[in-house]
């Protein structure tokens, strides 16, 4: 059985505004039905993309293919799409009911079927009781379940969302990230986000394009983006990361010199030629507080430099100094000059837990990621 095709394909698009390259070569497939995230810094050419897919932008070079057709250089009014913007952009003099029902009406449709569509999109964003209210009598959060609705009464094939939560407050934005997740499959409409929140992406996407400097960098799911970040940009922008400078070893095992300490590294370091600089990368949540004294590799002396309490954990800022600052307890390796930060649960056994103190870190070979220099 072959695979259906994507149902929007983006073609080695390209757009220069001036001599500025905001899209340098980016193709891209979607499939029908999934909730994809446009992730990165400002500038790094997400929301360039998505105007272009709604036809705002028309591309210096490349093609758009929704539904095996060339849209191309199509306008926006024949695309078949629904847009929520940041701001939102409803209508200040209509109610939420003639805000949703604007683009049915546009439509020329019967009133008959504008007002029972309406009522219908009403029920799907929860907001009964307030068909009659004005934009400025509404909530953020109100007025983006306004304008999402708006987006979807056409029943449109694709949906595009540009950062619509970013407006609201942290624990408004948290809800409704939930609900526009549950919102975007159930109704099954393939849907395009735009966001710098990486926290957004990894809670409510199918998959995340990651994009740097105009070009897209990495594309997977939220736990592959997380867990095996392609290069040191993506494993520093999408969550907390640990970079530690280091050269590789020559031998049977592949091993990689950081500072006094030599590590046990994956076996991809063992590809890299001997002398290679690198860097050892690793998730604060990964590096372990050892409270006994287990024999294992990898497990270094560190000193407590400084202690965040956030509630459920504790964020340890750790120095791994110099032999003579922080005597070791045993023959284990010492590190020089460099610094860690781990987790640690606030409920565990904490007590010789304080600034100044020297623990024991274990480092897991399978947690640690290696890049080389030029990566």
């Amino acid at each position: 059985m072959t695979q259906a095709s994507p149902y929007l394909q983006i073609r080695h698009v390209n757009k220069f505004f001036g001599k500025v390259a905001a899209l340098n070569d980016v193709s891209l497939d979607v499939r029908e039905g999934e909730f994809l995230f446009l992730l990165g810094p400002s500038g790094c050419g997400k929301t360039t993309l998505l105007r272009i897919i709604a036809g705002l932008e028309e591309p210096s070079a490349g093609q758009v293919i929704q539904a095996g057709v060339d849209v191309t250089r199509l306008p926006p009014s024949r695309r078949d799409f629904g847009i929520v913007f940041q701001s939102y952009a409803l209508f200040p003099n209509l109610t939420v009911a003639q805000n949703i029902a604007y683009g049915l009406e546009s439509r020329r449709l019967p009133r008959a079927q504008v007002a029972a569509r309406v009522r219908e999109m009403v029920r799907l964003v929860g907001l009964e009781g307030y068909e009659m209210r004005y934009p400025a009598q509404l909530s953020g959060g109100q007025q983006q379940r306004v304008a999402l609705a708006r987006a979807l009464a056409i029943s449109p094939g694709l949906l595009l969302l540009d950062e619509p939560l970013s407006a609201l407050d942290a624990r408004v934005r948290a809800r409704l990230r939930l609900e526009v997740a549950a919102l975007q499959r159930r109704l099954g409409v393939t849907t395009i986000m735009v966001t710098h929140d990486q926290e957004e992406a990894l809670t409510m996407a199918d998959r995340i394009v990651v994009m740097e400097g105009g070009r897209i960098v990495q594309i997977g799911t939220p736990r592959e983006v997380y867990r095996a970040p392609a290069t040191p940009f993506v494993a520093d922008f999408v969550g907390l990361m640990n970079f530690l400078p280091g050269v590789v070893v020559a031998g049977r095992v592949a091993q990689v010199q950081c500072g006094g300490a030599l590590l046990h590294t994956p076996a991809s370091a063992a590809s890299l030629p001997s002398g290679s600089r690198v860097t050892v990368a690793i998730r604060p949540e990964d590096v372990r507080i050892l409270h006994d004294g287990l024999d294992m590799i990898n497990v270094v002396e560190a000193r407590v430099h400084e202690i965040e309490f956030l509630g459920p954990f504790q964020r340890l800022h750790l120095q791994l100094p110099k032999r003579e600052d922080c005597p070791p307890r045993s023959d284990r390796q010492q590190w020089s000059g460099l610094q860690l930060t781990a987790y640690l649960d606030a409920a565990g056994p904490i007590k010789t837990v304080y600034p100044g103190a020297c623990l024991s870190v274990h480092l897991p070979v399978e947690a640690l990621r290696i890049y080389p220099e030029s990566a």
